[in-house]
């Protein structure tokens, strides 16, 4: 009958480690989505920041080749 118990403590002890490290797998999965999700959101800010920039720089330079031909 110990046997068995033990056996039983074994397979009891493997099912929760397995279930813990598949746990820690998923959460794993998340997180670097997470992180591919943060980046892009991060990468597209920075474009809509740098066509702002643009939009502005070529405003900028019309308006200047406009004071200039009015000069």
């Amino acid at each position: 009958m110990g046997k068995i118990r033990n056996g039983i403590k074994k397979w009891l002890t493997l099912y929760i480690a397995n279930s813990a490290i598949s746990g820690l797998r998923k959460f794993s999965a998340i997180y670097k989505h997470r992180q591919i999700v943060d980046l892009a959101f991060k990468m597209n800010k920075i474009k809509t920041k740098y066509n702002a920039l643009a939009q502005c720089k070529l405003e900028s330079s019309v308006l200047s080749t406009a004071l200039l031909a009015i000069y």
